[in-house]
């Protein structure tokens, strides 16, 4: 088929979709296994190394006419002896020619653009001379594996203590053993030669290339501890025991059929044998490479398979030592797998009656045989099943319905362990059909099966793709599309049994042969474990064993032991090879099929990581990729090839922060080694992880390695000068790009409450608390972070955020996370009072812009944000009190009490800067309405307010670090100049008061929180005009003791008098001398007296 290669961008576009949806979806499995575990994803991972015609394919890929490689020839399996060393001869032949074959088919490469890499699908047939290589392992065995049922007792198995004999007869592809293999296959098939590894008669041919190990048996951790030698004996060495019959895994003998490949086997420990002559000193060796030799090596007692160092860290170029235990690979893609979301829904019901359902050898040679679903209630008297209640059934088959979204690629699915029995409401089933519908074409599918108890069940004989049942899409004479579907079922399914430790799939029941089955009479083919009815996909089972019935189409992966176990007998086919576990000769075998959640040879990936900025390491995960195939697509956002996800669509990878997407063409010419033209991709991010700005920024990568060595993106394209390549720095091997925080930068101005020039203020600290995350959610518990004005080492400290912005009193605070702060301001600049408002903000998760939240939010003036702080003051009033003595408080003459004024002057150094009140006079009189009966004759009043603010303070903070100031005032009573009040004397005291303003401090945290003041006053002058105190320096007025916290008063006294003249006239010098000479002469009358008397001698009054 020929694709136009002209087709348009819009075509181009279309096309990119449709294959992108051929494995965009699979599943993160390919990175465990490249990134984890790297071998491993050579092991459940690699697809197939197409075997293609000449294409041209628009967009990459191969057409969906070669969706699946129909490699069916005459020969399979039935090959009856007629081993020949001439056989031999002829066959080598016939192997140089295919493989001269495959090399010139290899050479006829497909053209392809630019896109999603879609490998050939595996078809299945018989023709064992074509080959898709699978690079990886089949079958893994974490602990011993039984071609037969497993013993009750397993610490020897001898002689007499054998596995049960099975008819199970092929295993494709590589088969790994972590334990040991016991093997007693009883089916004639192949010459009555055994078991056959590696390649199989009929199956998808998908497996090692030529010269390959298919046998790895290590030996290790296994549960038998003596092991049949075949000689008579046991050895605790033994890592192979064969009973009735060996294994062989290489090349076919018979002359007239395709011989296959030569492979060959990698086994720890000794030699051992299915048969034994101990006379002759000669046997057959319990595993060979070719059908019919006896040994392989110049004698039984040699061989080149046994005694080697199998630790399973190198089976074809793979490590497989570490696949089981709890932290082994297949614990990790279990738990992976289980970690999914699911997509769709399961139901449960009937499958569809039909009374003549005919089933046939895959080569529809004379073994037909035909099944009815009816209903009705059958016997299995005799049935290997003994769980079958009372061994009654009902004829017909469960039916469990997938049901997927219609557009994921990958799908998930849940359901119970327990829900996959047989018995369903009391009814025992004939079986258990699936159906999965609604899946787009291309995606893989993971069904994980949960529960810790065991999970047994008969596999049904139907299984619908869609709405086509496509169980016999394995006969050869089926149509195309049903072959197509059967392989691409196969392909897509993975069973994840999460947590069971025993998994029993037992085969289809098939009891039409039965006489009492009313079927007019049977001719004997019959058994309830027929292992025909095929199980589609792969199978993973990390915590257990497997108990196997049926052939398995996909990938077997076991945590314990294996066991493929068909004991009973449906009918012994006389004109094939005997007797067989099924009634159309189809015993049980592995067919390999990959699993399409995994990547292909020829596939390119391309892989990168996203890391914090902050420290380029961190892993960021939730990131999503576009990939375009040119640069312009890339910058104008058109014609996408494909979109990663990080841990969801088209991510290859399993870790957080890391993507990977598996399927890219590599170049034009896939299959050409001359062609060297490595495609470029670009990717570009469409979705950052959260939290993170996005980076607009295209980054690039050329696929210069194909499979399992994934391709870096090597650098980012300068789109500014020409679209340059730019590759990264050496240290940036694993293509880590960085994302920058979304974060948001809240700044504010603190500012004097009406201070309209916004000057600012220094010194100020506040409380920042995240309360609510970037979707709203509350923070139960928040805790504070301190900001402190110009503190910008904050980050050393847990509990502090850095003030960048290095002004006093301006603050910026950056690198604020997506969500709602509240923002409260814990120490006020010096001299201010603390701002009581609590403020919120939130930063934008989109794009870490600020919104103040209403009500909340500070003064914004012009798009800058300004947060007050009013002064704190201190204030003083300063009392006094008249006192007018001798006589009631005066009147004017309208009957008025009269007032007496008094005045305060600022005094000393800082007279010139000191709060005064104002005004600075005050005027003392009793009430309106007092009596002269209540005595009105001591008024106290004070001065209006003197207020302090931080102004005041001293420059210095002294020795008591307070910043003290002490300010002085002088009080006096002013006399009248006209009107005084008549023989009234007023008072000529003065009184000095000195206010010392101080911050106060908090001893806690060492912060200044305001002011005070102390007030002493001091009477410097008594009301005569005296002077008081020594030298002059007054008497310190003390406060009352019932007010000892108050200022004491200035106390001026006013004394009335009716014969001395009043107060401050010009009359009173000379009362006082005429009164002075008055006594004086009296003085010296009495003198005079004395005297005479004395001289007379005798006294005289």
């Amino acid at each position: 088929m020929t694709a136009n290669s002209d087709k348009s961008k819009q075509n181009n576009k279309t096309a990119h979709r449709v294959l992108a949806g051929v494995l965009c979806g699979a599943s993160v499995l390919s990175l465990v296994l490249s990134l984890v575990m790297p071998p491993i994803s050579q092991a459940i991972a690699n697809d197939t190394q197409t075997v293609s015609t000449e294409e041209t394919v628009t967009g990459g890929g191969s057409s969906s006419e070669s969706a699946a490689v129909d490699n069916t020839s005459e020969d399979a399996e039935n090959q009856n002896s007629n081993e020949t060393d001439g056989g031999e001869a002829g066959s080598s032949n016939s192997v140089e020619q295919a493989q001269s074959a495959n090399a010139a088919s290899a050479r006829a490469t497909a053209t392809v653009e630019k896109g999603i890499y879609v490998p050939t699908s595996i078809g299945i047939g018989t023709n064992i001379d074509i080959s898709t290589p699978d690079p990886g392992v089949a079958t893994y065995v974490g602990r011993d594996m039984y071609i037969g049922g497993k013993p009750n007792k397993i610490s020897t198995l001898d002689a007499n203590n054998a596995p049960t004999g099975s008819y199970a007869a092929e295993a494709e592809g590589l088969t790994v053993v972590h334990g040991k293999l016991a093997m007693n296959p009883i089916k004639e098939s192949w010459g009555g030669q055994g078991f056959r590894f590696g390649t199989v008669g009929f199956g998808s041919q998908f497996r090692p290339r030529e010269g390959s190990t298919v046998l790895a048996v290590a030996g290790i951790n296994s549960l038998i501890e003596n092991m049949n030698t075949g000689q008579g004996t046991t050895s605790d060495a033994a890592t192979v025991g064969a009973w009735t019959k060996g294994a062989w895994v290489g090349k076919a003998t018979k002359t007239d059929s395709h011989p296959g490949y030569d492979y060959t086997a990698q086994i720890a420990g000794p030699i051992t044998y299915s048969y034994w002559d101990s006379n002759a000193n000669n046997g057959r060796q319990s595993v060979v490479k070719k059908q019919g030799n006896w040994f392989e090596g110049s004698d039984a007692l040699k061989s080149d398979l046994f005694n080697q160092n199998v630790d399973l860290t190198n089976v074809n170029g793979n490590d497989y030592s570490s696949y089981n235990g709890a932290d082994g690979y297949l614990s990790k893609l279990s738990k992976q797998l289980a970690s999914f979301a699911n997509t769709g829904t399961v139901t449960d019901g009937s499958a569809i009656s039909d009374n003549s359902y005919a089933i046939n050898k895959y080569d529809n040679k004379g073994t037909s045989y035909t099944l009815t679903f009816d209903g009705s209630e059958k016997s299995v008297s005799g049935a290997l099943d003994t769980r079958i209640p009372n061994y009654k059934i009902c004829n017909t088959e469960r039916l469990i319905t997938f049901t997927g979204d219609g557009t994921s690629m990958q799908q998930v699915f849940t359901i119970a362990g327990s829900e996959l029995s047989n018995l369903k409401d009391g009814v025992y089933y004939r079986g258990v059909d699936f159906k999965f519908t609604n899946v787009p074409e291309g995606a893989s599918i993971v069904v994980n099966v949960t529960g810790a108890g065991p999970v047994e069940f008969h596999n049904g004989w139907r299984f619908w793709w869609g709405d086509t049942e496509i169980s016999r899409g394995y006969e050869s004479n089926a149509d195309k599309d049903l072959r197509a579907k059967y392989s691409l079922a196969s392909q897509s399914i993975m069973w994840n049994f999460v947590d069971t430790t025993s998994l029993t799939i037992r085969g289809g029941i098939a009891g039409e042969g039965r006489s009492d089955w009313g079927n007019g009479g049977g001719d004997g083919k019959w058994t309830d474990d027929d292992p025909a009815a095929a199980m589609l996909g792969s199978i993973l089972v990390p915590n257990g064993s497997f108990d196997d019935h049926v052939t398995t189409n996909g990938r077997v992966y076991v945590g314990e032991d294996f066991m493929m176990n068909n004991p009973k007998i449906a009918y012994n086919f006389t004109n094939l090879e005997g007797n067989s576990a099924s009634v159309i000769d189809m015993d049980q075998e592995r067919h390999n099929f990959p699993w399409s959640g995994s990547y292909t040879p020829d596939g390119s990936a391309i892989a990168w990581s996203k890391v914090d900025a902050a420290d380029g390491m961190t892993p960021l995960s939730g990131s999503s990729w576009t990939i375009y195939g040119t640069v312009d697509d890339a910058k104008n956002e058109t014609y996408p090839i494909v979109t990663v996800t990080d841990g969801g669509a088209n991510d290859y990878s399993s870790d957080d922060g890391e993507l990977q997407f598996n399927y890219l063409n590599q170049k034009a010419k896939i299959g050409d080694p001359n062609d060297k033209d490595y495609f470029t991709y670009y990717i570009r991010e469409v979705k950052a992880p959260a939290g993170y700005q996005k980076s607009d920024t295209i980054y690039y990568a050329t696929m210069n390695n194909t499979g399992e060595q994934v391709n870096y993106v090597q650098g980012h394209v300068d789109t500014v000068n020409g679209n340059k390549l730019v590759s990264f720095d050496d240290s940036n091997t694993t293509g880590a790009i960085s994302n920058t925080k979304i974060t948001g930068t809240v700044s504010w101005t603190k500012v004097e409450e009406s201070d309209t020039g916004h000057t600012p203020l220094a010194g100020s600290e506040w409380a920042l608390t995240k309360v609510k995350d970037a979707d709203g959610a509350e923070i139960p518990d928040a805790a504070s972070l301190t900001v402190i004005d110009n503190d910008t080492n904050a980050e050393a400290v847990s509990n502090k955020w850095a003030d960048s912005d290095p002004a006093d009193g301006k603050f910026k605070l950056e690198g604020l996370l997506p969500g709602t702060y509240t923002l409260t301001e814990t120490q006020a600049p010096f001299g201010y009072e603390l701002n009581q408002t609590t403020y919120e903000f939130t930063v934008s998760k989109a794009d870490g812009s600020i919104a103040w939240t209403e009500g909340k939010k500070p003064s914004i003036v012009e798009g800058t944000t300004y947060i007050s702080d009013s002064l704190t003051t201190t204030s003083v009033e300063i009392p006094v009190t008249k006192s007018v003595r001798n006589t009631d408080w005066p009147k004017d003459s309208s009957g008025k009490y009269v007032a007496f004024d008094f005045n305060i002057e600022a005094t000393g150094d800082y007279a010139t800067n000191v709060p005064i009140p104002n005004p600075a006079d005050l005027s003392i009189a009793p009430a309106a309405g007092e009596t002269d009966a209540a005595k009105p004759n001591n008024i106290t009043a004070t001065f209006g307010a003197m207020t302090f603010n931080k102004s005041h303070l001293s420059d210095t903070p002294g020795t008591a670090d307070d910043y003290a100031r002490t300010y002085t005032y002088t009080v006096k009573e002013v006399a009248p100049t006209t009107g005084a009040i008549d023989k009234l004397r007023y008072s000529k005291a003065e009184y000095q008061v000195a206010v010392t303003v101080k911050a106060v401090m908090n001893e806690t945290t060492g912060k200044y929180t305001g002011l005070t003041t102390s007030t002493t006053v001091t009477q410097m002058k008594d009301d005569m005009g005296n002077t008081l105190g020594e030298n002059g320096q007054g008497v310190v007025v003390e406060p009352s003791a019932a007010a000892p916290d108050a200022i004491p008063a200035s106390t001026f006294t006013n004394t009335y008098s009716t014969s001395l003249p009043l107060s401050g006239m010009s009359g009173v010098t000379l009362t006082y001398l005429a009164g002075a000479a008055v006594l004086c002469a009296a003085a010296a009358w009495m003198h005079i007296r004395r005297k005479a008397n004395a001289k007379g001698g005798e006294r005289r009054e």
